[in-house]
C-alpha cells in the first residue's frame, strides 16, 4: 500500500513539473504597429515584463503592418506621420469614421495570412486596434482557440478597440474600464493594471542634476512639440532653470533648436528617456498614453501642451482630474510663465508626486500568462 502511494505521489509530481515547464514554454506573440512610438513602447514593455517573469516562454514582438504588407508599410507609416504632423483634424475625422466601421476589406486573405503568422501561438497580445481586429478574423474563420488579449494604450476606449473574440482587455485606468462597460464589454474581461512601461521606468531613482530646476520637453516618438518653440526662449533665459529637449526622430527640429538655443540641452532619439525623466522636476510634453504612464512611474509632474489628437483629450482630462499635472487646453502666450510657476511651486509638485504614487498602488498586478493560466484553473465548487 505504502509503495503504491509513493508511486502515485511520484507520478503526480512528475506531471506537475511537466505541466509547469509547458506553462513556461508557451509561445506568446505581441502584435503592434509603428503608428507613433506609444504602441511599440507598450509592446516592448509587455515583452520585458513577460521575459522577466517567464524565462522559458517564447516571446516575440511583431510589427503586423511590416509582416502583412512588407512592400508598402514604410509608405503607410510615412503617410501617417505626415497626416498627424500637418493635418491633425483629418486624422481625427478618419479616426472617428474607422471606429464606427464594422467591416474591413480583404478579411479572408488577412485571416489566411494571420494563420501563418500565428502558427503555434497560444497567447496573442495586441497593442494596436487593427492588430486585434486581424487576429479576431483568424479566430472566427478557423475557430482557433488562441487567447486574444488587448492592451488599450490610451485612457479613452474608442470604438475601434472593442473587438469581438477578444478574451481580455488590459487597461490603464478605472475611467477606461467604465468606458468599456458602457459599451457592453463584460466586467470580468477587464483588468485595470496601468499602461505598461519598460523596465527602466519601474524603479525610479532620482538622478543627480545641475542644482537648477530641471525642465524636460518631449514630443513623443514623432518629435512633435507644437507651441513649444514659442516658450523656449523664455525658459532658456531663466538662470534658475536648466532645460533639456528630446526631439525624437525629428531631425529638422533637432538641428533648429541646437542653433537657435545654445543654452539648452538638445537630445535626438535616445534609449535613455527614463533617466532624463527621473532627473526632471517637470515634464513638458503632449498627452500620449505611454508617456503619461512613464511619467507616473517616474513620479515626474506633467505640464501638457495643447492636445490636438483625439486620443490625447481623454489622457489630458485624466492628468488634470487626478491632479498629476497641468494642461494648456488652448494656445496661449503665457505657457512659459505657467511652466515657470509650476516648476517653482514645491507644494504643488509634491502633491502631484503623491498622487502619482497613489495611482500606482491602485493597479492590479497581472500579466497575460497569469491571466491565461488562471482561466484554465478549475473553479472551486
Amino acid at each position: 500500500m505504502f509503495h503504491s502511494l509513493l508511486i502515485f505521489v511520484r507520478y503526480n509530481k512528475e506531471n506537475e513539473v511537466k505541466e509547469g515547464k509547458h506553462m513556461e514554454q508557451r509561445k506568446i506573440l505581441i502584435l503592434t504597429g509603428n503608428f507613433g512610438m506609444g504602441h511599440r513602447c507598450v509592446a516592448e514593455a509587455i515583452r520585458q515584463q513577460l521575459a522577466a517573469m517567464h524565462t522559458h516562454a517564447q516571446i516575440q514582438v511583431l510589427d503586423l503592418m511590416d509582416a502583412l504588407f512588407p512592400n508598402s508599410s514604410a509608405l503607410l507609416y510615412r503617410g501617417f506621420a505626415q497626416m498627424v504632423h500637418h493635418c491633425p483634424s483629418l486624422y481625427n475625422q478618419l479616426n472617428r469614421i474607422t471606429g464606427r466601421c464594422s467591416t474591413l476589406p480583404m478579411q479572408s486573405w488577412i485571416a489566411d495570412k494571420m494563420k501563418e503568422l500565428l502558427k503555434d501561438a497560444e497567447i496573442v497580445v495586441s497593442t494596436f486596434p487593427l492588430c486585434a481586429q486581424f487576429a479576431a478574423m483568424y479566430k472566427r474563420k478557423y475557430h482557433a482557440s488562441i487567447a486574444l488579449y488587448t492592451y488599450i494604450t490610451d485612457i479613452g476606449a474608442q470604438d475601434e478597440w472593442i473587438v469581438p473574440d477578444t478574451d481580455l482587455y488590459f487597461v490603464g485606468a478605472q475611467e477606461t474600464k467604465l468606458d468599456l462597460l458602457y459599451k457592453g464589454v463584460a466586467p470580468h474581461s477587464i483588468h485595470v493594471c496601468g499602461i505598461p512601461v519598460r523596465q527602466d521606468f519601474l524603479h525610479p531613482m532620482r538622478q543627480a542634476h545641475s542644482g537648477k530646476t530641471e525642465i524636460l520637453l518631449m514630443g513623443g516618438g514623432l518629435g512633435l512639440l507644437p507651441s513649444a518653440e514659442d516658450c523656449l526662449s523664455v525658459l532658456s533665459r531663466c538662470d534658475s532653470m536648466h532645460v533639456t529637449v528630446i526631439t525624437g526622430k525629428n531631425q529638422a527640429l533637432y538641428d533648429t533648436l541646437r542653433v537657435k538655443y545654445p543654452e539648452i540641452t538638445v537630445i535626438g532619439y535616445t534609449e535613455q528617456v527614463a533617466q532624463y525623466m527621473q532627473r526632471a522636476d517637470v515634464l513638458v510634453t503632449k498627452s500620449g498614453g505611454a508617456t503619461t504612464f512613464e511619467a507616473i512611474h517616474s513620479e515626474t509632474p506633467l505640464y501638457i501642451l495643447q492636445p490636438f489628437l483625439v486620443q490625447e483629450f481623454a489622457n489630458a482630462r485624466y492628468i488634470e482630474q487626478h491632479r498629476i499635472g497641468c494642461v494648456a487646453w488652448k494656445k496661449s502666450q503665457t505657457i512659459a510663465q505657467d511652466i515657470l510657476a509650476l516648476a517653482q511651486d514645491s507644494p504643488r509638485l509634491h502633491e502631484m508626486k503623491r498622487n502619482m504614487h497613489a495611482l500606482k498602488q491602485s493597479w492590479e498586478e497581472i500579466c497575460p500568462v497569469v491571466a491565461y493560466n488562471s482561466r484554465r484553473e478549475p473553479t472551486a465548487s
